[in-house]
């Protein structure tokens, strides 16, 4: 009798247990749920935020690529893209981009590489070249130019250091691939024109140049030939590691599969970077990590203060975090709404 009864509510305990465990995960496994964890981080990550957004229509930029049609530029006239001067971060790490996009220099001991190219040719020479003599850099030592994805504000400059120095321009083959077949999502006719394919990077491959070299992974989702890397920065001789997160924004609509990919990758990168130590987190936008208020500190920044874009570990895992657990929120959203 004992038995049969320790067995019943052993049962009965069993089943209380797994119906808690159920009722837990239904109600974390909600869009709003993952958008509250990704939040949770706006403080650290503000540019980050409307990822996060599941009241708000993901936005569709596809429509863009009929205008080009039309063959009409606007005209590409200065406006905050000015607003950030070339700027010196690290020992061997500078800020050559405009207000609006980033552009990256790596200084090696054999050469430079540049880390995109901007809209367009003009702005390669009036922000990159012109930033580089500015800050004591000879734009002909740039041996390669590595485009974080196939969007034309980062690949429209290329054409200049192609022509003019020789470089070697790199992504990944998908990225490659989708230029080739005309199979890009947006499009716009003031970009600069599209690279000919030249090196093409596999996932978890390196650009060594020097004594500097730069880990590649593919990590799609803002376009499925996204990039990612990370490098060794030194700020007074004391090294850091930087990820520099290849793309950030959702333009292409509710695409569950692509957000899905975005998730994955984000998570997966977010992992690589911890095994890595890597303390400072950095995109291709200045307003999406943070660089622009960082850089305007730079002025100021002395060997015996803390650096403006070293964050930490733990601040760089929670930016990962942000990323993986806001498109999440955007995967059970669409989900949802399909049903």
């Amino acid at each position: 009798m004992k038995n049969a009864l320790f067995l019943f509510f052993s049962l009965a305990s069993a089943s209380a247990l797994a119906f808690d465990v159920q009722a837990e995960e239904k109600s974390t496994n909600t869009a709003q749920h993952y958008a509250l964890k990704g939040l949770a981080h706006a403080e650290l990550f503000p540019g980050l935020t409307n990822l996060c957004d599941i009241e708000a229509k993901i936005r569709d930029l596809s429509k863009r690529k009929r205008s080009s049609a039309s063959g009409k530029k606007k005209k590409s006239g200065k406006s905050r893209s000015s607003a950030i001067p070339a700027t010196k971060v690290f020992d061997n790490l500078y800020y050559v981009g405009t207000g609006g996009v980033s552009s990256w220099v790596i200084e090696t001991s054999d050469g430079l590489i540049l880390i995109d190219a901007l809209n367009t040719v003009r702005q390669a020479k009036e922000y990159i070249e012109k930033g580089m003599l500015a800050l004591g850099l000879n734009p002909a030592d740039t041996k390669y130019l590595i485009i974080g994805h196939e969007h034309g504000d980062h690949y429209g400059g290329q054409a200049h250091f192609v022509s003019n120095y020789k470089t070697k321009v790199v992504m990944s083959d998908v990225a490659w691939s989708r230029m080739e077949n005309n199979e890009l999502t947006v499009f716009s006719p003031r970009w600069g024109p599209m690279p000919k394919r030249d090196i093409t990077i596999k996932d978890g491959e390196t650009i060594s140049l020097g004594d500097i070299q730069v880990q590649v992974y593919e990590t799609p989702g803002h376009t499925p030939g996204t990039i990612s890397l990370i490098f060794p920065v030194f700020d007074h001789g004391k090294k850091h590691m930087v990820s520099l997160w290849g793309g950030t924004g959702l333009n292409y609509g509710p695409d569950l599969a692509r957000i899905q990919s975005y998730t994955d990758a984000a998570s997966r990168f977010g992992d690589i970077t911890k095994a890595q130590s890597v303390d400072v987190f950095l995109s291709n936008h200045p307003t999406r990590d943070g660089s622009r208020e960082k850089l305007k500190l730079m002025a100021e920044h002395s060997k015996d203060q803390p650096h403006p874009f070293v964050q930490g570990q733990d601040v760089v895992a929670k930016a990962y975090d942000m990323l993986a657990s806001c498109t999440q929120a955007q995967v059970l959203r669409i989900q949802q709404q399909e049903k």
